[in-house]
C-alpha cells in the first residue's frame, strides 16, 4: 500500500502539492472572511430572528464548504507524507510532520465540535431560544474559528519550513 502512495505521488506530485496548498488557502481565507468580514456585519442586523436565521444558514453553507476542503487537505497530506519519505529522513523533520498532523487533527476535531454547536444553535432557533442560539454562534465565530485560524497559520509555517523555503 505504501508503494501505491509513493508511485502516485511520484507521478502527480505537483498536482497533489497544488491541491494541498489551494485547499489550505481556501480554508484559511474562509475562516478569515467568516470572522472578520461576515460576523461584524451580522452583529448590526436589528431583528434577532433574521440575524440568527442568516447566521445558521451561513454556518450550514460553511460546513458544506468545509467538508470537501478538509478531505482534500487530509488526502493530499497522506500522499505527501508517504511520497516524500519523511519517515526515513531527518528525525527533526519527521517530528515536525507529526506536529503538523497533530495540529490538523485538533483543527478537524474543533470543526466537528463546531458542527455540534451549529446543531444546538439550529435547535435553539427552531425553539426560538435566541439566548442559546447566540451563545453557540458566538462560541463558533468569536472563539473556535479564530483558534483554528491561528493553528492553521502555524501549520502553514511548518509546511513552508518542511518544503525548505
Amino acid at each position: 500500500m505504501r508503494d501505491f502512495f509513493i508511485d502516485i505521488f511520484g507521478d502527480f506530485s505537483r498536482i497533489i502539492v497544488f491541491l494541498h496548498i489551494i485547499s489550505s488557502a481556501l480554508l484559511i481565507g474562509s475562516m478569515f472572511v467568516m470572522r472578520f468580514v461576515i460576523q461584524p456585519v451580522e452583529v448590526d442586523v436589528p431583528d434577532e430572528k433574521i440575524k440568527f436565521s442568516s447566521c445558521i444558514e451561513m454556518m450550514r453553507r460553511y460546513i458544506v464548504f468545509l467538508v470537501p476542503v478538509m478531505l482534500v487537505i487530509i488526502i493530499t497530506s497522506v500522499f505527501m507524507h508517504l511520497g516524500l519519505g519523511f519517515k526515513s529522513g531527518n528525525p527533526a523533520t519527521y517530528v515536525m510532520v507529526h506536529t503538523k498532523e497533530a495540529l490538523w487533527t485538533f483543527i478537524a476535531f474543533n470543526f466537528i465540535y463546531m458542527y455540534f454547536k451549529y446543531l444546538n444553535a439550529k435547535k435553539g432557533l427552531a425553539e426560538e431560544n435566541y439566548i442559546e442560539v447566540e451563545e453557540n454562534v458566538i462560541l463558533m465565530v468569536k472563539y473556535l474559528i479564530p483558534l483554528n485560524l491561528i493553528l492553521s497559520i502555524i501549520s502553514v509555517y511548518f509546511g513552508v519550513i518542511l518544503r525548505g523555503y
